[in-house]
């Protein structure tokens, strides 16, 4: 498992410096950033963490208000869970926290599933951690690939955490429980 908590540290620094030069009037710098992140996603969730590519720069007073943010920072993980998978042999269900934590309240924010791809790691699925309905939070709004989700994956084989996220009442029960 440390080599999937190395992938998903090395994706979530990835994203955290393209959310940083989105804020920085350099294009072409932000949409290389931006290439470097997906390369670690399947074709169908390229874009799909909240930055696109961008054609043309923002207002001069965006920037400037910009210019002296804290850099951001990546999420946290919260617990890796492996499952074997007929499809895809290996796959790993990553729950993270939202984009930018500022490490004083732990709250989920979405999983992402890893698999092999041609013989390389890649971000299979994306599930946002929320509720529609406003009742009770769990994992919905899938996105990537559409023959593997939470209903594919059976009992996991092994899961390891690493912190709780225990500022959100519907997330430590999921933590908690062997899923």
């Amino acid at each position: 498992m440390e080599t999937i908590k190395t992938f998903i540290q090395n994706f979530l620094q990835a994203e955290a410096t393209a959310s940083d030069a989105l804020v920085k009037p350099n294009l072409e710098d932000y949409n290389q950033k931006l290439e470097i992140m997906n390369s670690f996603c399947v074709p169908e969730l390229h874009n799909k963490f909240g930055m696109m590519p961008r054609r043309q720069l923002w207002s001069d007073e965006l920037y400037e208000n910009w210019k002296d943010a804290p850099s951001a920072n990546p999420r946290l993980i919260y617990k890796i869970s492996q499952y074997q998978d007929a499809n895809y042999g290996a796959v790993y269900v990553v729950y993270v926290s939202g984009s930018n934590p500022n490490e004083m309240f732990y709250l989920y924010g979405e999983c992402v599933f890893v698999a092999t791809i041609n013989e390389e790691l890649k971000i299979v699925k994306n599930y946002t951690f929320g509720d529609d309905m406003l009742i009770k939070k769990k994992f919905e709004t899938p996105q990537g690939l559409a023959d593997i989700s939470f209903e594919t994956l059976k009992k996991p084989i092994s899961i390891e955490r690493y912190l709780k996220p225990e500022d959100d009442e519907d997330a430590m029960e999921h933590y908690e429980t062997d899923i």
